[in-house]
């Protein structure tokens, strides 16, 4: 029998905002028959000559609804504990309102992110870096006219947008000069400012009234030596977070998971061996993404950064 997915939020919590899902989530899509239906969830971005998008805006509630759907979720459940016996993970000892329990497995897939529990409680090495400077992004409801929109400062470093339906998003990569001094000057001149940027963003940015609209965040990149050992194994984020204004993160672990379910069928009755060839025949497409990184995205201009290009305002 099937373990079921252990997910620490409520089964009413609602994901805000949109995601940029790559055309390397595609394939997984398409082959959980789900591709169609979220492609009509979303806008396209720059197809090509066969009508094929390099990527699709879409809310990130229509890509978790989807996947979720007919799937056993714990939810309000939270993993404190792996279950072992001799050098063997066996299963995971999970905590909600009801108290403790333990789910035994074949195998524990940490899909948990960026913070891993599973990956911690695992023991597994890990690198985790953050990437210099911060992202300062907002939320719209009022949805842009163009599905993307981007622009490279003389850094290197971008300032972009994202509509799709219901809304726009968009993000400006700072110096990381902490919340409160990226919130200082205001909403008004912070939507000013990066209008005068961005002008394909002036139509979302009239819907950004308040700060509860803006996102100041730090990006930590994450890299795994290995991602596997007996009984449990990573994906996604949990093995290789790279920054997600890369616009690869999701299709990468979309694609984690569907080479680890591959190789699960592939391996019969033997969980180590699926896991041995998961990550054998994953980290190849994987590896190139890490080496880049977020450094690695920039296309820098040269020269020093003028004052328009720098937030918050330096005088």
């Amino acid at each position: 029998m099937a373990a079921p997915v252990i997910e620490r939020g409520p089964a009413t919590r609602m994901i805000p905002g949109p995601i940029m899902l790559p055309f390397q989530a595609f394939d997984p899509l398409a082959d959980a028959g789900l591709f169609e239906d979220v492609r009509a969830a979303g806008r396209d971005i720059a197809a090509g000559p066969d009508g094929t998008p390099v990527a699709i805006a879409v809310r990130r509630q229509v890509i978790l609804e989807a996947l979720l759907d007919g799937a056993d979720v714990a939810h309000d459940h939270e993993v404190v504990d792996l279950i072992r016996a001799d050098d063997r993970v066996m299963g995971v000892r999970v905590r909600s309102h009801a108290g403790e329990r333990d789910l035994p497995a074949d195998l524990v897939v940490g899909a948990d992110g960026v913070r891993s529990r599973v990956r911690s409680l695992a023991g597994f090495a890990a690198d985790l870096r953050d990437v210099p400077g911060a992202t300062l992004s907002f939320r719209s409801p009022v949805e842009s006219d163009v599905p993307f929109a981007m622009r490279y400062l003389a850094d290197g470093r971008q300032v972009g947008l994202l509509g799709y339906p219901g809304g726009s998003a968009g993000w400006w990569q700072i110096d990381g000069v902490g919340r409160d001094a990226a919130l200082a000057p205001g909403v008004a001149a912070f939507t000013a400012a990066f209008a005068r940027l961005l002008p394909a963003a002036e139509p979302a940015l009239a819907g950004v009234r308040g700060e509860d609209q803006l996102l100041y965040r730090i990006v930590t990149e994450v890299r795994c030596p290995t991602w596997w050992r007996p009984g449990v194994v990573l994906i996604g984020e949990a093995a290789h977070a790279i920054d997600p204004e890369t616009g690869i993160g999701s299709g990468l672990g979309m694609g984690d998971a569907l080479a680890l379910a591959v190789a699960v069928v592939s391996a019969g009755d033997d969980p180590d061996r699926a896991a041995s060839e998961y990550e054998r025949w994953r980290r190849p497409a994987v590896a190139p993404y890490e080496v880049v990184g977020a450094e690695g995205t920039r296309i820098a201009r040269g020269g020093p950064l003028p004052d328009e290009e720098r937030w918050p305002p330096s005088g």
